[in-house]
């Protein structure tokens, strides 16, 4: 099992190939548990035909839960999901941290000289960096939309957000969960995780730098778990 996403489970199928009948229903049956969901044999036994061969995009509905299998990932989602999840958003504080229940998005005023370059680029896949004076505000996070489109950086051209997933091959089962930030006017400045449009790019006349910065729950659990070492106790010694 990998991880816990909200009211959503994913298991690795390679992994889980791996073992007996016996130990794979074992491992479904305590994961519908966890979630409470029901867990009739029935129910079990669609679940584990998905792992067969040739199986890559199907979906099983079932009482209370949505079963997909994409590539080497089993997806085991509860229908407890919010509703219209397309009409939320939330707005970018100018400077600080926003919350939201599967990440947390960092906003910070950086001097331009701070910025560094790797291979005539700046940023990353979860770092963006824009010029300040060239973006309204405020900035919002929400989810996809129809009709989104999205200017790639280094173009000027439009290309539809649709068209974009299909390039970069991001899963269908992934689009409705990853976030945009976007300007005042809806344009979409980031594809967070992805891709940066060319919108208030960084240039030589560049005064102000917003750093936008992003972090999975997933990436901090990781990250606590490292940095907080167990220590043995110390051993006294005794005197004779």
């Amino acid at each position: 099992m990998e991880f816990l996403y909200m009211n959503k489970i994913i298991i690795n199928t390679t992994k889980l190939a791996k073992y007996c009948p016996g130990i794979r229903m074992r491992v479904i049956k305590k994961t519908l548990l966890s979630m409470d969901i029901s867990q009739e044999k029935k129910h079990i036994e669609y679940i584990l035909s998905l792992l067969e061969k040739n199986k890559t995009g199907k979906r099983i509905d079932l009482r209370g839960v949505i079963v997909r299998r994409d590539y080497d990932k089993l997806t085991i989602e509860s229908e407890k999901r919010v509703l219209h999840p397309d009409l939320q958003e939330w707005t970018l504080p100018p400077q600080g941290k926003l919350k939201l229940p599967d990440c947390i998005i960092e906003t910070e005023l950086v001097p331009v000289k701070s910025i560094k370059s790797v291979n005539g680029k700046i940023g990353s896949k979860n770092t963006v960096y824009f010029d300040m004076d060239n973006l309204l505000c405020p900035l919002k996070i929400r989810h996809r939309r129809a009709g989104d489109v999205f200017i790639p950086f280094g173009l000027k051209g439009k290309k539809k957000l649709k068209d974009v997933f299909i390039d970069d091959k991001i899963s269908v089962y992934k689009r409705a969960s990853i976030q945009l930030v976007v300007d005042a006017n809806g344009n979409i400045l980031w594809i967070v995780g992805y891709r940066r449009s060319n919108i208030a790019p960084i240039t030589g006349t560049t005064q102000k730098v917003l750093k936008i910065n992003f972090l999975s729950r997933t990436y901090l659990k990781k990250k606590t778990a490292i940095s907080t070492p167990t220590t043995a106790p110390a051993k006294t010694s005794k005197r004779v």
